[in-house]
């Protein structure tokens, strides 16, 4: 492959993921019964193949931003000693409020 095609390959493959579209997704992960952020809570994404990819971690403050693009349908949120927390996405929903939930918890919706 020469040089030409070789920077003709990345210039194409630039603008895809340029133009790829996708939505950004932010929100925060709080405990339910103390309304606490929780840090560092994975951020999982299910594409359509069903494969869980960890694409970011809640701060200090536990929040949260992704892109998602039109492929991923679901996202999880897992934390150590909670129930994974499973969302599906579709185009134009607000998600509202989500707690993670340990034992004894209510969802607040």
């Amino acid at each position: 492959m020469s040089l030409k095609n070789f920077n003709i390959l990345i210039f194409i493959f630039l603008i895809s993921l340029v133009t790829y579209p996708s939505e950004l997704l932010s929100g925060k992960v709080i405990d339910c019964k103390t309304s606490l952020p929780l840090m560092g809570a994975e951020i999982l994404i299910n594409n359509q193949e069903n494969i869980n990819t960890r694409v970011a971690i809640s701060d200090f403050d536990g929040f949260f931003e992704i892109k998602v693009s039109d492929e991923i349908k679901e996202i999880i949120i897992k934390y150590p000693k909670y129930k994974d927390f499973k969302i599906n996405i579709e185009e134009g929903n607000d998600l509202g409020e989500i707690v993670l939930l340990k034992r004894g918890c209510k969802k607040r919706f």
